[in-house]
């Protein structure tokens, strides 16, 4: 949305409606100085509402795009302007907040008002109006590339595995040059350095990552990790669809299972995940099933006969991966290839219930204390 379709949505009351008692008087655009010590104070719409008859005076700061970079930068301005000015009411307008942002704003006393329905606004002494949880109304395309998508998520591997190092881009892309090297495979983990930069560009406007000037530092990790884990959860349930299970036949060992697996399937490209591979780093639940990501090159056919074999062990979950980066930072465990904590993690998180208690288990003991290991 533009400022001036928001305007013109503010004067048909748009986003109180269905608030019982609020109504929209008069709407007029400010015209705001090119420069001048007023600059930053005038504000872009000047609003008079009816609240259940107490008419008020509201001031509004339009963005028509709300990151969480953007917010921290608009935040603080706008708490402050109310301090020094609280007989005025100084709200953020915009398409649309999410509840992380919405959350932000009534942490740091900012008045609020998207055109989507969500509304927090506090006139001292007299009423709070809030409605919050609305849907977006208006989603438009993306400025910034999904940081966690496809091969972008690559860079965040990188950043998760050495977290306190002081990256570049063009040092991530020969992190990956390097890892694609170490692993001996038919995988190329290789980037652009267009494609990282704007990766990189995505987690900065996402306050989840600092640069200074070309460094890139991660200030904390743990809530990089733990975004990705939300974003992870989608991508999980896609890769169920093509998922299967198959008994093993093979015996109740995890370790002798898939040695034995791979006796019988040579050259199979895989990588054991999931709490299977936390039982092999940080063992804290029973092990279920036992997952495993193989190349999309790997056909079921390969593999779907052991369905026709009785099961004596946890079964085998193959799964196709969403990206050839979940090979990125694997080890050998008792010759056995072992994804890397963080996306055992991911997978931990992502399938839930009990395993969730692995995943915590394997941040607390393996993860936070690697990256402690970096200081």
């Amino acid at each position: 949305m533009t400022a001036r379709e928001i305007i013109e949505q503010l004067k048909e009351g748009t986003p109180f409606k269905g608030l019982r008692g609020v109504s929209v008087i008069s709407t007029s655009a400010e015209q705001k100085k090119s420069s001048g010590e007023n600059t930053i104070t005038r504000p872009d719409v000047r609003l008079e509402i009816d609240f259940s008859g107490v008419v008020v005076t509201v001031l509004g700061e339009i963005k028509t795009q709300i990151t969480p970079k953007v917010l921290e930068q608009v935040g603080p301005w706008l708490a402050r302007i109310k301090r020094s000015n609280p007989k005025e009411i100084y709200i953020l307008i915009c398409p649309f907040l999410s509840s992380t942002s919405q959350k932000y704003c009534q942490e740091n006393e900012i008045d609020f008002v998207d055109m989507s329905g969500n509304v927090f606004i506090q006139i001292p002494g007299k009423v709070v109006i809030q409605r919050l949880g609305q849907p977006n109304k208006y989603k438009e395309k993306r400025l910034f590339r999904n940081p966690f998508g496809g091969m972008s998520s690559r860079v965040v591997r990188v950043l998760l595995q050495f977290p306190q190092k002081k990256w570049t881009i063009t040092a991530i892309q020969k992190e990956l040059q390097e890892e694609s090297e170490r692993q001996k495979k038919d995988l190329d983990f290789n980037l652009s350095l267009s494609s990282i930069s704007k990766t990189v560009q995505s987690l900065e406007e996402e306050l989840l990552i600092r640069r200074d000037g070309l460094q890139i530092a991660v200030p904390e990790p743990s809530q990089l990790l733990f975004r990705w884990s939300e974003k992870y959860k989608e991508r999980y349930k896609w890769a169920k669809r093509s998922a299967w299970k198959v008994n093993n036949p093979y015996g109740l060992d995890i370790k002798s299972s898939v040695n034995k697996l791979l006796l019988d399937y040579q050259n199979l490209d895989y990588v054991i995940t999931g709490a299977t591979a936390a039982n092999l780093i940080a063992p804290f639940v029973d092990i279920d099933r036992i997952d495993i990501f193989i190349l999309p090159n790997q056909s079921k056919e390969k593999v779907f006969q052991l369905k026709d074999k009785e099961s004596v062990g946890p079964d085998f979950y193959f799964i196709y991966p969403y990206d050839n980066g979940v090979f990125i930072y694997a080890n050998k465990i008792d010759n056995l290839l072992v994804a890397s904590d963080i996306q055992t993690y991911l997978d931990c998180y992502a399938r839930g219930g009990r395993d969730l208690k692995q995943a915590d288990y394997l941040l607390s003991n393996v993860i936070e204390k690697r990256w402690g290991k970096n200081d």
